[in-house]
């Protein structure tokens, strides 16, 4: 069997573990076809995603004569399908106007790319992410009676959504790439079919596994420590807290902070940086490339990312850069937030402070820094714990079980 699987863009750069899946799962010969609801943004740099460009990818125009076409046939073959496909995205949608204007625009695209679905052999559909992939899935199931299945990321299943709710509802499985996602979609959306929802961990770049089992990580070496931090410069990724508490660290302990990545918080963390007198013991090295960030990785001593909760936003999923940084063996220390104590067990391969506690966050920086057995431990437990969680191997055929399962796509 062959699976149409949608998403919003393909490829997109920062979607790197959706290019890994895919690829992971021709490799293990499952046949699939990619539905682009809108072109690449950006120059495509990777061999692997142009390769499925030009041999598996679709693109169109959303609104385009031939979408508004192939629309247009299919109200004039089922009218009344059609209509109640309609009516259920507005009646559904009607709170959220911005989402209701996206789920009704992709509707003439995705009928176009259902018009060559039996010339592709399509037998399933699968989509990414829980906006409008999801709803081209849920339409064109309606409309087709195809099987439809949902892989959601975390983004948006924490605030009112009853269009989400409905369609996710309607799926015949889900997965989440954490328990802390799966709980929440199962127990607070009122499925008639819970246990269909399910957690798939996402799996590590291969090539940053290989380079990470080369290297073996000096617990032991003297003079000035770094401690790593990578991720968005925002109030949620709790940078501000992180500097705050290296001006709590006593100077006794020659420590400087380096920050990877770029946003709009960047003047007002070097602004505290400053009034908190250690603006001599932060670094802001800005964006850097996949070989750059692991060789800090690997120069650094503890990796700290002190994520926090802030209304309105969702809370943090597991980190990529957290589990990249432990694969490595750096010991790391990060917060009791959302699925991070899935990855990190406190005490025992990592340290978890409560979000937003400056206090805390210096005293766990106190005591990597000061305990060479416990930052040792720390590390290779780390090491040891991610290699379980995030094999790509083991995650892959889950996966594939999930479509065979469900979908019948593998045999």
């Amino acid at each position: 069997m062959k699976l149409g699987i949608f998403l919003s863009m393909f490829p997109e750069p920062h979607e790197t573990f959706i290019l890994r899946e895919l690829v992971a799962l021709e490799r293990e010969g499952i046949e699939f076809e990619i539905f682009s609801l809108q072109p690449p943004r950006d120059p495509i740099t990777a061999a692997e995603a142009q390769s499925l460009v030009d041999r598996k990818t679709h693109y169109g125009k959303l609104l385009g004569l031939s979408s508004l076409i192939a629309f247009a046939s299919a109200f004039v073959r089922s009218p009344i399908s059609m209509l109640s496909i309609v009516g259920r995205i507005i009646r559904h949608g009607w709170q959220r106007p911005m989402d209701l204007i996206k789920d009704l625009a992709v509707l003439p695209l995705s009928f176009k790319f259902a018009a060559d679905f039996d010339r592709l052999g399509i037998t399933a559909l699968h989509s990414h992410w829980a906006n409008v992939p999801m709803t081209a899935c849920w339409a064109l199931s309606r409309y087709t009676g195809l099987n439809w299945s949902a892989a959601i990321h975390g983004e948006d299943i924490f605030s009112k959504n009853p269009m989400l709710e409905y369609k996710l509802d309607k799926a015949t499985f889900a997965v989440v790439c954490t328990d802390y996602f799966r709980a929440h979609l199962a127990d607070n959306m009122g499925h008639s079919h819970p246990k269909n929802i399910h957690c798939n961990y996402h799996g590590l770049e291969p090539k940053l596994v290989e380079r990470a089992q080369q290297f073996e990580f000096d617990y032991d070496r003297q003079g000035s420590k770094n401690i790593l931090s990578i991720g968005r410069l925002v109030p949620t990724k709790g940078h501000a807290e992180l500097i705050s508490a290296l001006g709590q660290v006593t100077p006794d302990l020659d420590i400087r902070l380096k920050i990877v990545g770029s946003g709009p918080a960047e003047q007002e963390l070097r602004d505290l940086a400053k009034r908190v007198g250690v603006v001599d013991r932060v670094d802001f090295l800005g964006l850097l490339d996949h070989q750059q960030v692991m060789q800090a990785i690997e120069e650094a001593d503890v990796f700290c990312l002190p994520s926090r909760f802030i209304p309105g936003h969702p809370p943090d999923g597991i980190p990529n850069v957290l589990a990249e940084a432990m694969v490595f063996g750096l010991p790391v220390i990060s917060t009791k937030l959302g699925a991070i104590p899935e990855l990190v067990d406190d005490g025992v391969n990592g340290l978890l402070v409560t979000p937003g506690d400056i206090a805390e966050i210096s005293e766990a920086l106190r005591q990597v820094f000061t305990d060479d057995s416990l930052r040792s431990n720390l590390g290779r437990q780390g090491r040891n714990k991610v290699m379980g969680l995030f094999d790509q191997s083991r995650n892959i055929n889950e996966l594939i079980g999930f479509f065979d399962r469900y979908h019948g796509a593998k045999g």
